[in-house]
């Protein structure tokens, strides 16, 4: 019950926070969904329970990855290794939680920002399969709740 909320909330949270990409970003047939959020989004219970920190200056990624198949498109497990980066050249490590929910596998990272601006997000997506590790790269400006 508490990974059913948890999933739809996190597919929800994008629309309710202006997501930034709504299609995915293609490498061959692997298709990456990526958005972030302010995590003032998230309810304290599901935060506390999946290891997500809230606060004024926490944001999360969230990341879903997808085969690309005949019969359309599928889950995929992965590993996943990134960065984000400040205008000012400060880079954080993101660590990221893998959350799997009837068939859905996403991952999700916390990052911090202290003020409004431009972040830079660096992912390294390495699929389970054997394929390609390919590098997400986009920019997303951050607001911290006022």
């Amino acid at each position: 019950m508490f990974r059913a909320l948890l999933c739809s909330m996190l597919l929800l949270l994008p629309l309710l926070a202006n997501a930034q990409q709504a299609s995915p970003q293609r490498f061959g047939d692997m298709l990456v969904y990526h958005n972030t959020f302010n995590s003032s989004y998230l309810p304290p219970e599901i935060a506390a329970n999946t290891g997500l920190t809230r606060g004024p200056n926490h944001g999360v990624l969230n990341i879903a990855v997808q085969q690309q198949t005949p019969q359309g498109p599928v889950a995929m497990d992965a590993l996943l290794n990134g960065t984000v980066t400040t205008l000012l050249g400060q880079r954080t490590t993101l660590d990221f939680l893998r959350i799997e929910e009837d068939g859905a596998i996403y991952f999700v990272a916390n990052y911090m920002a202290t003020q409004r601006g431009l972040l830079r997000f660096e992912v390294e997506v390495r699929p389970s399969n054997g394929a390609v590790t390919q590098t997400l790269r986009f920019q997303q400006e951050f607001f911290p709740d006022e």
